[in-house]
């Protein structure tokens, strides 16, 4: 039995709001009496990918880091696009890495693996590498440091292949510009050497999306704190990183603060602009600039950042309204700069395995995680039963998106397991031979103290 979970972007709890210890227990429970009832022979967990956030933090700010000794900042690696000095930031990264293994949620799931270990028959953990944790690829050190943590975590890959279990699955985020390196290396750091989007090379390369995380959305945490905003406030913009798309960051910032003093929204503001200046002044953002040349055609994230800062953060504070107004006027004149495209649904399709499928293929599911949204889609169905299909695992985070009124947001806490059996488990009145799998989104909508 194969059980596959994704996005639990476990950090160190300084930017963000971890996953309730809670979920793991319920999660153990339930794997745990799935097993029995489904009489597996084996129990594997797949993390598929961005378990471990190592960039959803405020580390550099709160250490005071130059901007140039970042892993985002000074002279970068043309291999890597992450700076040279790799010694000093392969330190910030263990540094975070170890207190987010101390934290409750961190500490819950590691004891979870370990009664799983013990109630399951030939229980292991495999981890799928995704782009929030994707400098585990630059530094072994932080695999064994996870694994001393986890023991049951038997290695780290970019994928699974099985026909034993009909699946193939990997983070997803392959498919997404703005978080997998390989176009940026391509094009902009190594124009002369063209590697393939799924090569050990291109998971090795640094993303904008990692520095937009850290410096962007944790600094924009880190600059309210430092500026007074009250703590109700700074706890609530620790969702922010929950928020889908993320350019909606802006419009979010406006309804929250809505109902708050001039001041304190004065203060949200001026934390923004410090924010996204940090990040557009790094040398990864300059240099990723660099990919696409004509904003009203191609447009790239940092390209948008741009022209959002250019309409809303101007010298002086006035309201957060009229400035929201102008970047939703461009919004409506521009679409394709803000609208994130359903590039993963259409790289699941893409997948060597469905496009080169041989009649009676035993793969018959692609799985990604990434985009924090539960679906599963169907390519190709046939008489007997089988599919060709395209499942996501979605996160166990709350995701936050924009109601239908264009005005408010709202959100869910969402539980999501895959569960996927062989031909000799989970019997009971299957045909002889087949795989099967059982899909369970969980959402719970409570508001809590």
């Amino acid at each position: 039995m194969l059980v596959l979970i994704s996005d639990l972007h476990l950090t160190d709890e300084h930017a963000a709001r971890n996953v309730n210890p809670e979920a793991f227990q319920l999660f153990g429970a339930e794997v745990a009496a799935t097993a029995t009832k489904r009489g597996a022979k084996e129990t594997q967990v797949v993390l598929l990918g961005d378990t471990f956030d190592l960039v959803r933090s405020d580390y550099w700010l709160r250490e005071q880091i130059d901007p140039d000794e970042r892993p985002w900042g000074g002279k970068l690696d043309p291999r890597t696009g992450m700076n040279t000095n790799t010694g000093a930031i392969e330190r910030q990264f263990l540094a975070i890495l170890r207190e987010m293994l101390r934290t409750p949620t961190a500490r819950q799931l590691i004891a979870t693996f370990a009664e799983l270990e013990r109630q399951t028959p030939n229980f292991t953990v495999r981890c799928i590498v995704g782009n929030h944790d994707r400098v585990l690829w630059n530094f072994p050190s932080l695999q064994a440091e996870i694994q001393r943590a986890i023991p049951q975590i038997t290695g780290f890959s970019a994928r699974i292949e099985s026909e034993e279990y009909g699946v193939v699955a990997r983070h997803g985020h392959e498919w997404d510009l703005n978080t997998h390196g390989w176009e940026f290396r391509n094009k902009i750091l190594m124009p002369r050497e063209n590697v393939g989007r799924f090569s050990a090379e291109a998971y090795q390369v640094m993303a904008i999306g990692e520095a937009v995380t850290a410096e962007l959305m944790g600094g924009l945490i880190y600059q309210a704190a430092r500026l007074g905003t009250p703590q109700p406030i700074v706890e609530q913009l620790k969702d922010v990183n929950n928020l889908r798309p993320m350019l909606h960051v802006f419009e979010w910032l406006e309804w929250l603060g809505a109902h708050e003093t001039r001041d304190d929204q004065e203060r949200l503001y001026q934390a923004l602009r410090l924010a996204l200046d940090s990040l557009l002044n790094c040398s990864l953002a300059r240099e990723w600039d660099r990919m696409r040349s004509d904003i009203l055609v191609s447009a790239d994230l940092i390209d948008r950042l741009q022209q959002a800062r250019r309409l809303i953060m101007g010298p002086n504070f006035g309201t957060f309204r009229g400035r929201v107004e102008g970047l939703k006027r461009l919004e409506r004149t521009f679409p394709f700069l803000f609208k994130e495209e359903e590039t993963l649904r259409e790289g699941a399709r893409s997948e060597e395995v469905f496009r080169h499928a041989r009649p009676g293929s035993p793969i018959q599911r692609v799985i990604y995680g990434h985009t924090h949204r539960a679906r599963h889609d169907y390519f190709h169905g046939n008489q007997d039963g089988t599919v060709q299909m395209y499942v996501n695992t979605g996160t166990y985070l709350p995701l936050i998106t924009e109601a239908e009124d264009g005005e408010s947001f709202a959100s869910s806490i969402q539980m999501v397991y895959v569960y996927l059996y062989r031909a000799d488990e989970d019997l009971e009145t299957k045909r002889p031979g087949t795989t099967s799998m059982d899909i369970w989104t969980g959402i719970r909508r409570k508001v809590y103290v």
